[in-house]
């Protein structure tokens, strides 16, 4: 179980490595979720959850202090699931017109640009 209660289910066909990654991914989880909670109840917009991290908006005036409340929030979770740890955490600010850039993603963010360069508001037929 994690800290708050979500269990694993173990069954005949559960693997053991299953078994010894649970309490990490789980706990992982955990964090994230409650920052997440955490970040929306103070006014931070979370665009979404994003592996270990959040993608957060805010006007270019107000990211830095954004930011800094979104790290306060995200080691917070970490010390109320971790029992009093806390774990540090960097972040990336990135200012309109700039973008998150990951070689990983490249052809598929120029298959989504060409796609979308070619629409024009008509109906396409199917």
């Amino acid at each position: 179980d994690t800290c708050f209660g979500w269990r694993l289910h173990v069954s005949g066909d559960t693997r053991p490595t299953s078994l010894m990654n649970h309490p990490m991914q789980a706990h992982g989880a955990e964090m994230l979720r409650l920052a997440c909670c955490l970040l929306t109840e103070d006014g931070i917009e979370v665009c979404a959850p994003v592996h270990d991290a959040v993608l957060i908006q805010a006007e270019a005036s107000r990211i830095d202090e954004s930011v800094a409340r979104t790290r306060h929030h995200m080691a917070r979770a970490a010390r109320i699931v971790l029992d009093g740890f806390e774990i540090r955490t960097d972040a990336d600010v990135i200012v309109h017109p700039q973008r998150l850039r990951d070689d990983r993603g490249e052809a598929m963010w120029n298959t989504v640009a060409e796609l979308l360069s070619g629409l024009d508001g008509q109906p396409r037929p199917m």
